[in-house]
């Protein structure tokens, strides 16, 4: 930033920043008190500290302690090994607390070493005469930006306190009174404002169709980063002009490069400007030297040995950061040879097909949010798995807002084979049929509620009450529906992606839990007004929005999404609505997804919810009484993310017996977050276990992809628990508008991210989405677990296993499709239909060292509940002289919009023989019994019946 020279590089006379004489002492060279670099650093550590404890940063004081002080040890070193001189690094300290701010990347990752030797570098490394010529920040930032593929990004726009005009004015008064006036740039600051304001006003009204034209207005000229940029970044006096005329040509070429950036489309603009305009500099200097010297005098001077000394220290550091992370931070990592493939499987054969209805849909929505229709519209995908005829072969059933009637809420019954035939369920056709007044179905969970012993049906609804659909097979002989929301008192206003039960109380009924993700009823109104995208309210006065002020009042701490219901089963089909905030589920946030485990292993089910736009959620069960929510001090630890959590997924990765949390999220160009994977041991304190979120050294942050749902399980049945990941948003192929190719909304969506709440809480403030796209059709991954070679640790092999076609997924179902023994794969796409992959491994090469064994679980209906969910079962035998234990335990959800196989499947490698399981039954006694390998069994409770089908 501007500051890091002030003392070095003095700038012309009359100015009011001068050199200051050396002061030494005890060997070092120190500033003198009046540097004004010292208030400049203490600015940005105040604004860093404020960033961690106030703005909601998503890093840690740990990581910018790291760049800070591993940029500073650089600076102080190289400087003493070129030099002899034993300089206090404040220039190199200010550098980093620049990279500190601006840049973003995943945390617990060593990938920020490289902008730390980046910048430093670049000042002893990109000199003419001597003096370096770019800006070390900048190029730090900008060359960080071009060369990391986003594994590195610019700080995302919502960490800069939302937008809000009292940072943007603090950054300007501190630029003043500390350092403008000091450095004699006046006449390239005021000449930058106005070109980039006039410059603004030009993308304003070419943009004017998309964005309200105050929007781009506050969210570029109103935004910190953009006054960071000019009073900080470009005025630094060793870097940029001292003539005035210099200075105004310097800015209209910043402006103009910036425009032809924006006309791309790009998100990083100032820093790519600025890293062109010095680049250019930097080559007319060195190519006016070579015309006035002559090649040879100009490669004498070029190269001499104190150029080369300074080209092989900081080259040789290079070298070194390159080769630790490769070998020892991230070395690549190949996985053994696959056995097995997922075989797509076509629409024809499955009879999945489906057919899609987007332009109908995206019409029927209210006209006056119909511009952000397709984000609003863009998940609601969904799969469910179960028995619902009770034959044995699994079912499913899938939503869809987007495709045609037919196939909105559809269920399905499993021929064999791979085929599937759609049946016809009333009650579905009557949701499917009136979506805008009964809302769209955008979820399932298969679920024996009642414990009459077959499968019921429930359906989270957006929009509208979400469904209890009541299996009448036991009573009737015939596997129909029948909706019975009102009879039971469930039918609160929802807008829900995610249902699922558990029994929280431990009385052996299943309770009802409904996710909400936005608000359910719109603020403002003075009596309570269900939220409705279809049919929003009429405007009751000249002026009145209330209607349109539902979207998320923060991009990394939002707090105005639904309120999540907890419904308490009667035994008698009823239940009971249970009052959320004084169970201790007072959270309003945006929840996606929720996983039900027992986190703690103290015998009672916990909830993970995944939330967009802000931090997941832990809660305790208090043993039926209440739940505690877990929130750590410091970003990073659980509970105290700000990313976009999508999906939750439960497994023993590492096979430690404590059961890992796996969460997708977004990794792309101003979020490059990355997926969560929390490894879960247990704590100091016994109640509450140990969280450590461990994606980017395992293998498992989902880098460069827009991540959905995900789902955990062994596909090679080598005894260890892979993840399949869903990835991809949106496409333009169902609004298709622009000849020229693809418009990025992203590009459009990051103006709004830079205002503040009062405007993007608004949808009629938001850009118009319609033939836009936002990171669409991306391939999928399937992380293979390592296994014994290196427990826990991942890679990726979507593309042997032939699963990484491009697309936009969502939901991820591992199921054993076919009762052979090893796991099958349905992914959901939003636009389109429903891929399915069968599974080779029992059918091939593989088979002889992919043993497996299968339960299903009936609870006695009176202790625990007839489909046995939060049933702990340890699976253990002997491999190779050693004794392994698997875990999992029974939950009805896989992760985002998709629920999970209802039979729990343990993959034993080449291990043929007996196993033993002990089942802690949820609510019951536990019980050891003795099973045979590659097949399903069925135990009751507390009778052990085997043999329910083979899979010889």
């Amino acid at each position: 930033m501007s500051a890091e020279q002030a003392v070095t590089h003095p700038v012309p006379v009359g100015t009011a920043v001068h050199t200051t004489p050396r002061v030494e002492r005890w060997g070092w060279v120190l500033p003198r008190w009046n540097d004004p670099r010292i208030p400049f650093a203490f600015i940005l550590t105040l604004y860093g500290v404020l960033g961690f404890s106030f703005f909601g940063f998503n890093r840690s004081p740990w990581q910018m302690a790291a760049i800070v002080v591993s940029g500073s040890v650089l600076d102080a070193g190289l400087g003493w090994l070129l030099k002899r001189e034993k300089v206090v690094p404040l220039s190199g300290y200010i550098s980093c607390c620049s990279l500190a701010l601006l840049l973003n990347y995943s945390h617990s990752s060593w990938v920020l070493l490289l902008p730390v030797w980046l910048t430093i570098g670049s000042k002893y490394v990109l000199t003419f005469e001597g003096r370096h010529v770019f800006n070390p920040s900048m190029f730090g930032v900008a060359t960080s930006l071009l060369l990391t593929r986003e594994l590195i990004t610019a700080a995302p726009a919502y960490q800069w306190a939302n937008g809000e005009v009292a940072l943007s004015a603090f950054i300007v008064m501190a630029a003043l009174v500390l350092f403008f006036f000091r450095v004699g740039r006046t006449w390239l600051v005021l000449s930058f404002l106005g070109f980039y304001a006039l410059q603004t006003a030009l993308r304003a009204y070419i943009l004017r169709h998309h964005l309200p034209p105050e929007v781009l207005f506050l969210g570029t000229l109103g935004a910190p980063a953009f006054f960071i940029f000019t009073f900080y970044m470009i005025t630094d006096p060793g870097t940029s002009p001292k003539a005035p005329r210099a200075q105004v040509l310097l800015a209209l070429a910043l402006t103009l490069v910036d425009l032809v950036l924006h006309l791309k489309e790009s998100v990083f603009t100032f820093f790519y400007a600025a890293l062109t305009c010095a680049t250019a500099r930097f080559l007319f200097l060195h190519g006016r030297a070579l015309w006035r010297q002559g090649l040879r005098a100009y490669l004498t001077s070029l190269f001499t040995l104190e150029s080369l000394k300074r080209v092989g220290a900081v080259g040789g550091l290079g070298a070194a950061l390159a080769v630790g992370y490769f070998l020892v931070v991230a070395p690549a990592e190949n996985a053994r040879p696959l056995p097995f493939r997922l075989e797509r499987l076509e629409a024809a054969h499955t009879g999945l097909g489906s057919t899609t209805s987007a332009e109908d849909v995206l019409k029927k929505v209210d006209p006056r949010v119909q511009h952000v229709s397709k984000w609003v519209l863009s998940v609601g995908d969904a799969v469910a798995a179960g028995d619902f005829d009770g034959d044995g072969k699994v079912d499913l059933f899938l939503t869809n807002a987007l495709k045609a009637e037919a196939y909105r809420a559809a269920l399905y019954r499993n021929l064999g084979d791979f085929r599937f035939e759609r049946v016809k369920v009333p009650a579905l056709g009557h949701i499917a049929a009136n979506i805008t007044t009964e809302g769209a179905a955008a979820g399932g969970t298969f679920v024996d509620y009642d414990g009459d012993g077959d499968q019921d049906l429930v359906v989270a609804v957006a929009f509208g009450p979400s469904k209890l659909l009541r299996n009448l097979l036991r009573e009737t002989g015939s596997a129909t529906f029948e909706d019975v929301t009102t009879k039971a008192g469930v039918g609160d206003h929802s807008v829900s992606m995610a249902v699922t039960l558990l029994d929280f109380d431990r009385d052996g009924h299943l309770d009802l839990f409904v996710a909400n993700a936005l608000t359910t009823h719109l603020p403002d109104y003075p009596t309570p007004t269900p939220f409705n995208f279809f049919r929003l309210p009429p405007p009751e006065y000249e002026g009145d929005r209330r209607m349109l002020r539902f979207f998320h009042n923060g991009w990394h701490n939002a707090d105005n999404g639904g309120l999540n219901v907890l419904y308490r089963a009667r035994g008698d089909g009823t239940f009971e609505k249970l009052d959320s905030v004084a169970l201790g589920l007072a959270e309003t946030r945006w929840s996606l997804a929720v996983s039900t485990v027992d986190l703690n292993q103290d015998g009672w089910t916990d909830l993970y919810i995944a939330n967009d736009f802000g931090p997941d959620e832990v809660y305790l069960n208090e043993q039926g009484r209440h739940f505690r929510r877990v929130v750590g001090k410091l970003f990073g630890e659980i509970g105290k993310d700000t990313y976009k959590g999508m999906n939750s997924t439960v497994a023993d990765f590492d096979r430690n017996g404590f059961l890992d949390v796996y969460v997708s999220n977004v990794h792309h160009a101003l979020q490059a977050e990355g997926s969560l994977l929390w490894m879960v041991s247990p704590g100091k304190d016994a109640f509450v276990p140990e969280f450590k979120d461990e994606a980017t050294f395992r293998g498992a942050l989902n880098e460069r992809r827009f991540g959905w749902g995900a789902a955990a399980g062994d596909l090679d049945n080598d005894g260890w628990p892979d993840i399949v990941q869903a990835n991809g948003h949106i496409d333009d192929r169902l609004d298709y508008l622009y000849d020229s190719g693809r418009k990025d909304y992203w590009y459009v969506n990051h103006k709004l991210m830079q205002s503040g709440p009062e405007f993007h809480t608004y949808a009629d403030k938001w850009g118009d989405i319609r033939g836009r796209t936002i990171y669409p059709n991306e391939p999928r991954r399937a992380y293979l677990n390592l296994g014994d070679k290196e427990p826990g640790h991942f890679v990726d092999v979507a593309k042997e296993l032939g699963i990484d076609e491009p697309d936009n997924s969502r939901g991820v179902l591992l199921a054993d499709l076919d009762n052979d023994g090893d796991l099958d794969t349905v992914i959901t796409n939003q636009h389109g239909p429903a891929s399915v992959y069968r599974n080779t491994l029992r059918n091939g090469e593989g088979r002889d060292a992919a043993h497996f064994v299968g339960l299903s679980l009936a609870g006695d209906g009176e202790h625990t509940s007839r489909d046995a969910v939060g049933t702990r079962v340890v699976v253990s035998y002997d491999e190779g002289g050693r004794r392994v234990e698997q875990v999992r335990e029974v939950g009805l959800m896989g992760g985002l919009s998709a629920s999970a196989d209802p039979r729990l499947h343990f993959g034993l490698g080449r291990h043929a023989g007996p196993v033993m399981a002990t089942i802690h039954w949820y609510g019951g006694e536990p019980r050891t019994v003795r099973l045979e390998a590659d097949r399903y069994h069925v135990i009751q409770q507390p009778a052990v019946t085997a043999g329910l089908q083979g899979a010889e």
